[in-house]
C-alpha cells in the first residue's frame, strides 16, 4: 500500500519534470532558428522577410541599427519561397509571408495604418496572432511562434520614417548615378559625428498653401543657427510636378539617422523614399503635401 502512495506522488512530478522538458525543448527549437537568434541577439545583421504578393515585397531589417529597407522584387504568383529565390546566399537569415491581398499597394498601406495606430488602438494588436494562427495553418509562412513573437516586438519600436522605400526608379537602367557627383556619397553614421558635414537639402511646395516652403527654409536654418539641426537648405521653390496630398521625403544619399532626424524635426512621420542621385545637387528633398503642418 505504501509503495502505491509513493507512486501516485511521484508520478504527477514526473509528469511535471518531463513538461518542463519538453516546453524547453519545443522553446529551443523555435528559438535556435537564424532569424529568431539574430533578433534576440540584436545582430548588427541583417535579416530579410519577403511578402509575397505579386511582385514581391523584400523587406531587409538590421536589428541593431534599427532599420528597414524596402524594395519590389519580381516573384510573381508565389507561394512559398527561399533566400535563394531573391538571390541571397542559403544561410541567410529569411521568412517569408504570403498575404491574401495580392497587390502590394494595399498590403503596404494596411501595414503602416497597424503601425500609425497599434499605440492608440489595441484592436490592431488583437488580431494579429489569429491572423498569424491562420496564416501558419494555411501554410501562407513559414515564421514560427517566436520569429513572429520577436518580429512583432521589433516592430512595436519603430516609426515609418525608420523605413527606407527603394523608388521603383532606383532600378531603372536609365536613372545611372554619374562619374561626377555634385555631393559626395557618404556611410550611414550618427547625426553629430565629427567628420559629418550637414545634411544638404531642397525645400519644394507641392501644398498649394503659398509661403510653406519659405517657412519651413526659414525654421530649419533657425534650428541649424541653434545647434538642434545640422542640416544646409540649398533652395526652396514651388514644386513643378503640382500638388501632393501627403508630404514625402526623398534621400539621394543614405545617411539615414541624419534623414530620420530631419523628418522627425518637421513632423514628417512617412516612410523615407531613397532614389540614386542622378543630377541632384542635393542630399535630400523634401516636398510638403497638402498633409504639411508648420512644426
Amino acid at each position: 500500500m505504501e509503495s502505491s502512495n509513493q507512486a501516485r506522488k511521484i508520478t504527477p512530478r514526473w509528469l511535471l519534470a518531463a513538461l518542463v522538458v519538453v516546453t524547453g525543448l519545443a522553446a529551443w527549437s523555435q528559438f535556435s532558428s537564424p532569424f529568431a537568434r539574430a533578433l534576440s541577439a540584436r545582430q548588427n545583421k541583417d535579416v530579410y522577410l519577403a511578402v509575397l504578393t505579386s511582385p514581391a515585397t523584400l523587406i531587409r531589417y538590421n536589428p541593431k541599427q534599427e532599420k528597414a529597407w524596402v524594395r519590389e522584387v519580381p516573384c510573381r504568383q508565389c507561394t512559398t519561397a527561399t533566400a535563394e529565390t531573391f538571390g541571397l546566399p542559403a544561410s541567410t537569415p529569411f521568412k517569408y509571408y504570403a498575404p491574401l491581398q495580392t497587390e502590394p499597394e494595399p498590403v503596404w498601406e494596411q501595414f503602416k495604418k497597424q503601425l500609425e495606430n497599434w499605440r492608440y488602438n489595441p484592436f490592431f494588436l488583437a488580431v494579429l496572432p489569429l491572423d498569424y494562427v491562420k496564416a501558419r495553418a494555411t501554410r501562407r509562412t513559414n515564421l514560427n511562434a517566436a520569429d513572429a513573437a520577436l518580429l512583432a516586438a521589433e516592430l512595436s519600436k519603430l516609426e515609418m520614417n525608420d523605413f527606407t522605400l527603394q523608388s521603383k526608379h532606383a532600378s531603372s537602367k536609365k536613372a545611372k548615378t554619374p562619374k561626377q557627383e555634385a555631393l559626395p556619397q557618404v556611410e550611414d553614421r550618427a547625426p553629430l559625428a565629427v567628420e559629418d558635414r550637414p545634411i544638404v537639402v531642397e525645400v519644394l511646395n507641392a501644398s498649394g498653401k503659398r509661403g510653406l516652403a519659405l517657412a519651413l527654409t526659414q525654421y530649419l536654418r533657425d534650428q541649424n543657427s541653434k545647434g538642434l539641426l545640422r542640416v544646409d537648405v540649398l533652395q526652396y521653390d514651388n514644386y513643378p510636378g503640382g500638388y501632393m496630398e501627403k508630404t514625402r521625403i526623398v534621400d539621394y544619399s543614405g545617411r539615414l539617422m541624419q534623414v530620420k532626424q530631419l523628418s522627425t524635426a518637421i513632423g514628417c512621420r512617412q516612410e523615407i523614399i531613397s532614389e540614386p542621385r542622378g543630377n541632384a545637387i542635393c542630399d535630400t528633398r523634401i516636398i510638403l503635401g497638402k498633409d504639411f503642418e508648420m512644426p
